[in-house]
């Protein structure tokens, strides 16, 4: 089954973010982007299918602890 728009945005958005944050310098601009990640994926997660997830998001979605709640509902 095809992804959906919403779910592929959602998708886009956490799989972007967790790229990105390694490479932010500002302390608190880098504090508030995982608080956003983190929101995105505790409310988005459980819907997506991991296997479509890039090798650096999942990494860090991994140092974040947060990819245990990738692709499963319940963590």
């Amino acid at each position: 089954m095809a992804e959906s728009q919403e779910r592929w945005y959602n998708r886009q958005a956490i799989e972007r973010l967790a790229q990105h944050i390694p490479f932010e310098g500002d302390l608190a601009c880098k504090s508030e982007m995982i608080e956003m990640l983190r929101g995105l994926v505790i409310h988005h997660g459980r819907e997506m299918d991991p296997e479509l997830f890039g090798f650096e998001a999942r990494i860090e979605l991994e140092r974040l602890g947060l990819w245990q709640r990738i692709g499963h509902t319940e963590s």
